[in-house]
């Protein structure tokens, strides 16, 4: 009997901690997002930030935590890029109400608190006469840019520099300005 209360106190001191030092989200969803990634026509290079990530079809694993930019290229086709931002989960509420403050502190610092969008990516590439299609000066340098500025918007937000609503009037601003 003595050693069953013991392992059932071990038991419950383990279910305890790891509930305690986990929130919902960081459970449930994980702190990555897997997006099916898809074009017509198929055999597409690409990449996630810069980095090639294979070919299409093909699904990429991103971090929650960040904001991407998809690129699909191919020979004698247009290059087509998809921004994939971060927007905060409805769960953060019940996450707050259920595992409270040290539970939301977890899935923010991991990221798991968030969504990412749109989730999946499905191009009809466009052809071209030029013969250097793949290339559309929309590289990784743009691509950088797009992240570095997104992530500087999202960090105005979190200081609370802008409003929510100029927060997404400039976000939308910006994807439209480097997504093609």
């Amino acid at each position: 009997m003595k050693l069953f209360l013991i392992r059932t106190a071990i038991l419950f001191v383990s279910a305890f901690v790891v509930l305690c030092t986990t929130g919902c989200a960081t459970i449930v969803k994980g702190t990555t997002q897997e997006i099916p990634v898809s074009s017509d026509p198929t055999g597409a290079r690409v990449s996630v930030d810069g980095a090639t990530a294979g070919t299409t079809p093909t699904t990429v694993t991103l971090s929650r935590k960040s904001n991407h930019m998809v690129t699909i290229e191919k020979e004698g086709f247009q290059s087509e890029s998809v921004a994939i931002t971060k927007s905060m989960s409805a769960a953060v509420a019940g996450n707050i109400i259920a595992g409270g403050f040290v539970g939301w502190g977890v899935d923010a610092v991991s990221g798991a608190q968030y969504n990412l969008n749109p989730s999946t990516v499905n191009i009809r590439l466009q052809p071209t006469a030029d013969s250097r299609a793949g290339t559309n000066g929309n590289g990784g340098a743009a691509t950088r840019n797009f992240i570095e500025e997104l992530n500087k918007l999202d960090g105005l937000l979190e200081q609370k520099k802008l409003s929510p609503e100029e927060y997404q009037k400039l976000r939308a601003a910006l994807i439209e300005k480097y997504q093609k």
